[in-house]
């Protein structure tokens, strides 16, 4: 017997249990002992303790019974409880998690209770799994990493916007002339008013003070500048900007014929989830609707004004402080004017020889300015 041999060869004594048995056929030289003794333990399947100078061998517990065997000694071990405060995580969605590893880190008999008051999360288990959740919980009890998004939402002219530096379709480090591909991205909005128009676009610009020049630019009348918000979101956390009014309408319940009012929203909304990359570049999602007074459709006896409304969704990665553009909602006015000679300019048939009229046409542009900035925690 090979084991009996091993054992012989260093003077231990044997003791093999029930299902130590079967054949083996081996071939070893100038192998170590101990290296002879671990390959054959390894090909019959067997587990081996020392005892003084006595070496017991065992057929090694299938995983089943090994289970059943761990299971068993949990089910001994007592129950202790421990209370984790944490300072950054959600004890809501921290209990979730726990809870959905029930068998890996909390085991069958355990329980986790989350306090909301103190955003605590109180843990029983056996000593060995309230260990492995405390160490879990620290890893996962650590702070977002924060962004500022800086916006404004101006109107203005295109030769203002190219002074700017603004360049449609540049993007992440492309070089002119190629453009940005923006299949799905650039749409017509379809409004009764055809004094505007709608079609999306996206640019970059870096290096500015771009506060300082729209300021500039505000006091020569150049630009208007509608809104200028700060946000302060976390990784991979919604921030919305919505700018616009709300339209009343009426709305008739019941048989009775009562009308009661409500409101249509006609904004200029965005969403930004920005995501913080390993390398500090940081992906914005970006949803952009633009919602507008259309025309007024026969409601009854009345009428209620429609809402045209479009909305994009679109990811673009920029490095810290770099500016996103959004541009593309034309608003085009149309200026008539008249100089006349007083007097002169009012007798009839003559009049005009002495007057003159004139006509203005202003093409401005919404555009909105994104600047993301970390802010470290």
């Amino acid at each position: 017997m090979v084991l009996q041999a091993l054992a012989e060869y260093q003077q231990l004594n044997l003791v093999a249990a029930e299902g130590v048995d079967g054949n083996l056929t081996l071939r070893l030289e100038n192998v170590p002992w101990r290296q002879a003794l671990a390959v054959v333990l390894r090909m019959g399947k067997l587990t081996m303790t020392l005892d003084g100078n006595v070496m017991l061998v065992f057929p090694e517990p299938d995983e089943q019974e090994q289970q059943r065997r761990q299971q068993a000694l949990a089910q001994q071990q007592p129950l202790e409880n421990l209370t984790i405060s944490l300072q950054n995580a959600d004890a809501g969605e921290i209990a979730q998690s726990l809870d959905s590893q029930r068998g890996k880190l909390l085991t069958e008999r355990g329980s986790v209770v989350v306090d909301k008051r103190t955003n605590a999360l109180l843990l029983r288990d056996t000593a060995p799994a309230l260990t492995q959740m405390k160490s879990w919980v620290a890893d996962m009890d650590t702070p977002l990493e924060q962004v500022q998004l800086a916006a404004h939402i101006v109107t203005i002219s295109s030769e203002n916007l190219r002074e700017l530096g603004v360049r449609w379709g540049l993007l992440a480090d492309e070089k002119p002339p190629q453009p940005l591909r923006i299949d799905n991205f650039s749409v017509g909005l379809p409004v009764e008013n055809n004094a505007v128009a709608a079609g999306f676009h996206l640019a970059r610009i870096s290096g500015r003070i771009l506060d300082l020049e729209l300021s500039a630019l505000e006091q020569e009348n150049e630009v208007e500048i509608i809104a200028s918000p700060r946000l302060l979101t976390a990784h991979q956390q919604t921030a919305s900007i919505k700018q616009g009014t709300e339209i009343p309408y009426e709305v008739a319940s019941g048989a009775s014929g009562a009308t009661s009012v409500e409101f249509k929203e006609a904004v200029l909304g965005m969403e930004v989830t920005p995501k913080i990359l390993p390398n500090g570049r940081i992906t914005l999602t970006l949803q952009i609707s633009q919602n507008m007074p259309g025309r007024s459709i026969k409601q009854g006896a009345g009428e209620a004004l429609a809402i045209d409304k479009q909305e994009i969704k679109t990811q673009v990665t920029v490095k810290n402080g770099e500016t996103i553009v959004l541009g593309g909602i034309f608003q085009q006015q149309n200026v008539n004017g008249a100089n006349k000679v007083p007097g002169a300019g009012d007798v009839p048939w003559l009049g005009s020889l002495f007057k003159h009229s004139s006509k203005q046409h202003k093409r401005r542009e919404l555009v909105i300015f994104i600047t993301p900035t970390l802010i470290k925690v």
